[in-house]
């Protein structure tokens, strides 16, 4: 055989490995990734790689059912692994698992981004212990991987039994709709599922591969930050005072209005609704945010929540992304879904955290939840107060009356009298002027200043760009 017999054997192939299964009709795992890289920079690595002979015989798989390589997402490099439900169901078999052990140590070694789509049946029975080990040590890589390279997983179909465990040691997961999530029993995003168990792994749910390619571009653009951003370091956010005057507002708007471009790439929206996490970029630079948000449940923290923030800072902290916290909460929930386990690893990882730490009042921060979100004495390098905060050890309507008792019962109005009472231990022991004072608030600012106070804020942390 010459070299353009060998040529062509090689080409055949490899157009045999692409080629999809009569009558199947969904996405491959190569058009999945094809949707992903930037055109004509993947690599694909190990196309070639087999099962050995067992006693049980041999399956022919292409590819082993999955594809690992490497290539360029918006000109970053990226290692990625893509289950294939078109060769196999994507079943994993000890080579299968060999394949993606080999990828996450390649970037590994390069210190890049790892991208996962899963979508399996699960083990390949017929490999027995070969195959459950191989799926060991899939897991204890993702495992060890974990704050040491960003994970940014798919669940681009079904996700089954010890295969879960990926995203649940992911940085940030999307998930398709439709696709299944389960251990024991299938879970399915985002509606008609037997359980919400999902909500507290997935971050985004997309409606095709597309979208699901698109939103690991933007994670990972948010994750970066940018050289330069076209919004003006400058601007002024008189709005704010607007958006705040509004009893329950959506923290969303404020948000909007601080970040670059007005953007906020949440984490796990669809779950413990009542505190936003996220990415946004200020002045190009990456961002996490924890957010209080009145609009749910009055803004409310409980056990749901504290370990959302909580995770969240713990992935910002292992990256070096600053924080900045958001505050107006009266605290915890009274109605017994404030897990104190729970509430207390929340204050535990705003004190760990080694990042640059701002946080921003904007409301009420009254007692354990002004603590807990950030606040001097638990960690914040710098706290900032907008001219509607309040903070104190009980909200104002229960310091007043408190307080007031004896005023309360020699009024001959005492509703009028509540009332008095409540607006003045507002204007006076709740103020953030009695917090300054104490040197627990860094300045209280005006609203239109809000967004240039935080970037120069960050700024007095920063050499060249690096936390």
């Amino acid at each position: 055989m010459n070299a353009q017999e060998k040529s062509a054997q090689l080409t055949s192939l490899r157009a045999a490995l692409e080629q999809k299964p009569e009558g199947f009709s969904g996405m491959s795992a190569r058009e999945r990734l094809a949707l992903l890289f930037d055109e004509g920079s993947f690599v694909e690595v190990g196309a070639f790689v087999r099962q050995r002979p067992s006693e049980f015989g041999t399956t022919d798989g292409a590819a082993e059912g999955v594809v690992t390589g490497y290539g360029a997402v918006n000109g970053v490099l990226v290692f990625a692994f893509a289950q294939d439900p078109s060769v196999l169901r994507g079943s994993v078999s000890e080579m299968h698992a060999a394949k993606i052990v080999s990828i996450l140590q390649m970037a590994r070694k390069a210190g890049a981004p790892v991208v996962s789509f899963l979508d399996s049946c699960g083990l390949r029975l017929k490999e027995g212990i070969d195959a459950l080990t191989g799926y060991g040590k899939v897991l204890s890589l993702c495992s060890e991987i974990r704050g040491e390279l960003l994970h940014i997983c798919v669940l681009s179909g079904v996700c089954s039994g010890a295969l879960s465990f990926i995203p649940a040691f992911a940085d940030y997961v999307i998930a398709l709709e439709g696709a299944e999530l389960f251990l024991s029993s299938p879970d399915v995003l985002p509606a008609g599922s037997s359980s919400d168990g999902w909500k507290a792994l997935v971050s985004a749910v997309c409606s095709d591969d597309a979208a699901a390619a698109g939103q690991v571009r933007q994670f990972l653009n948010a994750f970066r930050g940018s050289d330069g951003t076209d919004d003006d370091v400058n601007r002024l956010t008189p709005e704010l005072e607007t958006v705040l005057s509004v009893s329950g507002y959506n923290v969303n708007s404020v948000v909007a209005c601080l970040a670059d471009n007005g953007v906020l790439l949440p984490f796990l929206s669809e779950f413990a609704p009542n505190l936003v996490t996220g990415l946004i970029c200020l002045d190009g630079l990456p961002v996490g945010v924890v957010a209080n948000q009145p609009a749910v449940k009055d803004g409310s923290l409980d056990g749901d929540a504290a370990r959302k923030a909580g995770r969240f800072l713990d992935f910002c902290d292992r990256f070096a992304i600053p924080v900045l916290s958001l505050v107006d909460t009266e605290g915890f929930s009274p109605d017994g879904g404030a897990d104190i386990s729970a509430c207390g690893e929340l204050l535990a990882a705003y004190t760990r955290a080694e990042t640059v730490k701002i946080t921003l009042i904007t409301g009420r921060a009254y007692g354990a939840g002004y603590l807990t979100m950030g606040s001097k004495s638990t960690g914040a390098d710098v706290v900032l107060a907008l001219p509607t905060a309040q903070i104190a050890s009980l909200p104002a309507r229960t310091g007043a009356v408190f307080l007031g008792q004896q005023d309360l019962a020699n009024a001959s109005s005492p509703v009028e009298k509540r009332e008095e009472l409540i607006a003045s231990y507002a204007e006076t022991l709740a103020s953030p002027v009695q917090a300054a004072a104490r040197g627990e608030v860094d300045d209280i600012i005006a609203f239109a200043t809000a967004r240039q106070l935080l970037i120069s804020s960050l700024n007095l942390f920063l050499q060249d760009g690096e936390c």
